[in-house]
């Protein structure tokens, strides 16, 4: 099986990292195959970046040859998801999609921990769009340092996530979280290990569930929302 992890913005580095939690999770018979948007933004932290991804991942992922047999889109956002739902036949999955369906049958309620203040009313938008508004208790963020800067210690990092997590069960009543953000996701093993809460790593989800639709023959439907856009 040939799965193609397709980061949404344009930092190799953050395909890299997602591709190392990818091929930790995948079947021995899978292929993790990397696309990095190269005309996308660095990093989508808002509605403009969010936008700007989209049109120019449509672009590329409708270019892929050869097709794989599923695409997993490597971000927690929307970017264009149901465009490129729309455009291709082959079965199309958003990550952060995955693991809000992985968490619903885990827990009552979960949270989402994200990178930045700004990204909480995205995020609440993105779970909206998804369809998971009414199982999510609440978004939380910690503040991560711009791409450019020198990233704080791991345990640093942790601790804050740590504490995020106490207080999204604490205050909104969650007994699970999502870590929201491809940046968060190599903090997942460290974070388990801080905390009683399952704590859902949205790359690994995208991936498992990917290889469990082509396994069972199953794309997103072709006659209602996703169906071809109109020839020109």
């Amino acid at each position: 099986m040939r799965v193609v992890l397709a980061n949404p913005n344009s930092t190799i580095a953050i395909t890299q990292a997602c591709a190392v939690l990818a091929r930790a999770v995948a079947a021995p018979d899978t292929e993790i195959v990397t696309w990095t948007n190269g005309d996308g933004p660095v990093v989508v932290d808002g509605l403009s970046t969010d936008y700007a991804a989209g049109a120019s991942l449509v672009r590329g992922l409708v270019a892929l040859a050869p097709r794989p047999d599923v695409i997993v889109l490597a971000g927690f956002g929307n970017y264009g998801t149901g465009a490129v739902k729309e455009a291709l036949e082959i079965p199309v999955l958003n990550m952060a999609e995955a693991a809000m369906a992985c968490a619903v049958p885990l827990c009552h309620r979960f949270a989402i921990v994200t990178t930045s203040a700004r990204m909480v009313p995205y995020t609440e938008d993105v779970v909206q769009t998804f369809g998971f508004a009414a199982r999510c208790a609440t978004v939380r963020a910690v503040p991560l340092p711009p791409l450019a800067a020198p990233a704080p210690p791991d345990e640093e990092i942790v601790d804050l996530l740590a504490g995020e997590v106490n207080a999204a069960h604490v205050e909104a009543g969650a007994d699970l979280v999502i870590l929201g953000g491809a940046r968060l996701s190599p903090y997942a093993a460290m974070l388990r290990r801080r905390t009683p809460f399952p704590i859902v790593e949205p790359v690994a989800c995208g991936v498992a569930m990917a290889e469990a639709l082509v396994r069972a023959g199953l794309r997103q439907s072709k006659v209602g929302k996703f169906s071809p856009p109109a020839k020109p």
